[in-house]
């Protein structure tokens, strides 16, 4: 071998070894600093690029190392206590693994959870969890399971019921994407106050799916919807009537005598509403046979703006 050749050999080597010592050398001056006072939080390579370039073509090995080291800031919680800020290097470490191997969904699957999560368990940045998922979406598109990821995220810790159900509605139109997925994202929608686009999704449901269950969960959240919408007419025209008269009415037929409504109605299996005058209370009947499903949705008070002084059931 030649001296020019042996020489690159040796700076090649050289510089695997620096890059493979990166995230040892930093764990080793964190402990030194830690010594001192409270735990030091201190990324000394935060740029993706700088270190994919410092990777030298082993990004696959090195993604494996940062990925140790985010499992490891993550699950030292006595270090994450001491820290001013428990998890603040933790989207970068996320970031830089990603970028060194794209393809390694654990990474923003389970990254997204620790990002996710409120203190103590996790970061409390939920904003960044949705970054790294839209990263892992980038690189993955087919990859259901990343928008399913990114729309729990919306819904459980951003209570963003709307965007989470446009996430999985995104999702059901996937090629890989199970069934079950277009019944989530109406869920979603139905409780963030888009309903007219959940009854869609459910009624496509209904008609179109080939499984028994589907179709039965489909036709219960349709029912239900109806029944919640029904119940707030009746609600708004009972207390129409007591601001008229002065006092509830003593049955739902007195609400057709009023001229509010044109015929009491019943529920969607036929059975009429159960009705207490002392209280103008009106729900369901335990002989209904209605299977129905609590949804608690955000559009209630837009449902009955409305309808205003119309009639419903005319």
């Amino acid at each position: 071998m030649s001296t020019v050749r042996r020489r690159e050999s040796a700076a090649i080597g050289m510089c695997l070894v620096a890059a493979l010592l990166i995230v040892p050398v930093q764990d080793r001056v964190h402990g030194w600093l830690g010594e001192m006072g409270p735990a030091a939080d201190i990324l000394y390579f935060g740029s993706p690029s700088a270190v994919k370039k410092m990777a030298l073509g082993f990004d696959g090995l090195l993604a494996d190392i940062y990925w140790m080291r985010a499992i490891q800031y993550y699950g030292r919680r006595d270090e994450a206590a001491r820290r001013a800020v428990p998890y603040s290097n933790l989207a970068a470490l996320l970031d830089i693994t990603s970028t060194l191997d794209p393809g390694m969904t654990d990474v923003y699957r389970t990254g997204s959870a620790f990002l996710a999560e409120p203190a103590p368990i996790g970061a409390g940045q939920p904003e960044e969890a949705i970054k790294l998922l839209d990263k892992g979406i980038g690189r993955n598109p087919g990859d259901w399971c990343l928008f399913l990821d990114k729309g729990f995220i919306y819904f459980w810790f951003m209570m963003d019921y709307k965007k989470a159900g446009d996430v999985w509605l995104s999702a059901s139109r996937l090629s890989a994407s199970p069934p079950w997925m277009e019944g989530l994202a109406a869920s979603a929608l139905s409780k963030g106050g888009e309903v007219d686009t959940a009854k869609m999704l459910w009624q496509h449901q209904l008609e179109q799916s080939s499984r028994a269950e589907v179709r039965e969960n489909a036709r219960n959240h349709l029912l239900s919807i109806e029944v919640d919408e029904t119940l707030w007419t009746l609600e708004f025209f009972i207390h129409k009537y007591r601001e008229k008269y002065g006092r509830l009415p003593g049955e739902l037929a007195d609400l057709v005598k009023a001229g509010f409504l044109r015929v009491a109605p019943d529920d969607p299996s036929g059975v009429p509403y159960a009705y207490e005058p002392s209280s103008g209370n009106v729900r369901l009947s335990p002989n209904t046979g209605v299977h129905y499903l609590l949804v608690p949705h955000q559009y209630r008070d837009a449902y009955l703006r409305k309808i205003g002084d119309a009639t419903l059931f005319k």
